[in-house]
């Protein structure tokens, strides 16, 4: 015959174990917490070619909570050519030779991780030299020319950066200002790439424009372009 203590260890035992099931069954008991988005930071970095950046990710799981996943997660950058993670969030801009191999300054590429099936949104990276100087010639000249109704007016800009030996002809990567595009409408290149070409209208007679350059946010100088008659 069973004992008055025994049959209460068991009535308690079973008591324990419902009191398990309900919890499960109502509030999720033992339920892991699963991530529900990722976030990828800083946004809107530039690096200098052959500079590293150390990325961060951070995840918000299905409770709520955030972690640093950065070194769980699997980075991509959509273009190698670019920069590259050669470890969990590190990011590494290629060098400048290799992007000016391109002939595309600064180089751009989105960079995303993901865990699992979550992904981040993408963030634009930009790859840019440190600008010392940019020097813009028209004509050969770096102040003005006078150049003729319907003739060519060559632009050649070269830069100086932190780091490299002389100057580097940069006139396929700069963004180009024209104040009067009345005397000039736009800046395109040569077969070769080497400098820019602005076709002088017609009917401008003795007018004349000012044209600069920019990479990297850096300036040129400005040149003066005046239509001529001969």
């Amino acid at each position: 015959m069973s004992s008055p203590n025994y049959k209460l260890r068991l009535a308690g035992a079973f008591g324990t174990l419902i009191t398990l099931g309900l919890a499960v069954s109502c509030t999720g008991f033992f339920q892991s917490p699963t991530i529900t988005s990722l976030a990828i930071g800083p946004s809107n970095l530039s690096l200098a070619p052959g500079e590293s950046f150390q990325m961060s990710a951070t995840a918000t799981d299905s409770f709520n909570n955030t972690s640093d996943v950065t070194g769980k997660a699997i980075w991509v950058s959509s273009d190698e050519n670019v920069a590259t993670f050669p470890s969990p969030g590190d990011l590494t801009a290629v060098s400048l030779s290799q992007l000016e191999a391109q002939g595309t300054l600064p180089g751009t590429t989105s960079v995303s991780a993901s865990i699992g099936t979550v992904t981040s949104a993408s963030q634009t990276v930009n790859v840019c030299p440190v600008v010392q100087k940019l020097a813009l010639t028209v004509n050969g000249s770096s102040s003005s020319a006078s150049v003729p109704s319907g003739q060519d007016a060559d632009f050649v800009a070269t830069g100086t950066f932190n780091g490299v030996t002389g100057s580097q002809n940069v006139s396929s990567s700069v963004s180009w200002t024209i104040t009067n595009t009345a005397v000039i409408t736009s800046i395109t290149f040569d077969a070769t790439g080497n400098q820019g070409v602005g076709v002088i209208n017609t009917g401008e007679l003795n007018q004349s424009t000012n044209v600069s350059a920019s990479l990297c946010n850096f300036p040129s100088n400005t040149v003066t372009v005046t239509a001529s008659t001969d």
